[in-house]
């Protein structure tokens, strides 16, 4: 198969390699051996770069320009909920009088999370998806609270509310899309519970190297997860996208 022209992309706000790789049927590699002077760690909004499209060897990768939107917008919604947890696990951990403007920031996340949904699903799912994910933060605050002060037997409860939190969202998503497998659901967010309790166990232990490895798993996984439920989306609405 002959490949298409290059053309000469434009950096727009929010783009990374990866999104550009999904959208033209590349790998990041690709584009970083197209552009041999190229950063990939320092993209800049209106910089240029050629890209090699390759649609047909990668139909089913492909992604418009719609998917690829959502896909921005659900990866920074989730990354947002991970880094203001994270903040306030620091906040916590080390007494920090920014604690009640932390706690106030992360508490819109899940309504962002939830408005994303919103658009596909209605008001109805959109506000019980925002108030599952405002639940699952609170747990996941006091239970640090209680990690902290060594209360091991509140933290034993919350821990135990916090996966009943995660039981009740798996549910609610697998009812609203025929492509989320409430099995695979309540794996990915039970997951997402383990590696943050992880997170929060080494920042309060003061092992601040595994600390931050933990948050890049964390990251990992949640970006794993924002991309299953865009994938659902797609395939729920095809006429969409």
């Amino acid at each position: 198969m002959n490949e298409m022209n290059p053309i000469l992309y434009t950096i727009q706000p929010g783009d990374t390699l990866y999104y550009l790789a999904m959208q033209y049927g590349r790998t990041v590699q690709n584009i970083i051996d197209t552009n041999i002077a190229l950063n990939p760690y320092n993209l800049r909004v209106g910089q240029q770069i050629y890209i090699y499209p390759n649609y047909e060897q990668n139909m089913e990768y492909w992604l418009s320009i719609n998917q690829v939107q959502l896909l921005k917008q659900m990866n920074l919604v989730w990354e947002q909920h991970i880094m203001w947890t994270r903040m306030l696990l620091i906040s916590i951990a080390e007494n920090l009088k920014d604690l009640d403007a932390i706690q106030n920031r992360l508490l819109r996340n899940p309504k962002d999370i939830a408005d994303v949904f919103r658009k596909y699903y209605g008001n109805a799912v959109a506000n019980r998806i925002e108030q599952l994910l405002t639940e699952h933060l609170i747990i996941g605050k006091e239970l640090i609270v209680a990690l902290k002060n060594k209360n091991q037997e509140e933290a034993t409860k919350l821990n135990t509310k916090w996966y009943q939190n995660a039981d009740e969202m798996a549910e609610a998503f697998a009812s609203i899309n025929p492509f989320y497998p409430k099995e695979e659901i309540r794996n990915m967010l039970y997951q997402h519970l383990r590696l943050t309790t992880n997170e929060v166990n080494n920042r309060l232990q003061g092992n601040y190297v595994e600390d931050i490895n933990s948050y890049d798993m964390v990251q990992k996984e949640i970006l794993k997860m924002s991309q299953f439920f865009v994938r659902g989306i797609v395939k729920q609405f095809p006429n969409l996208f």
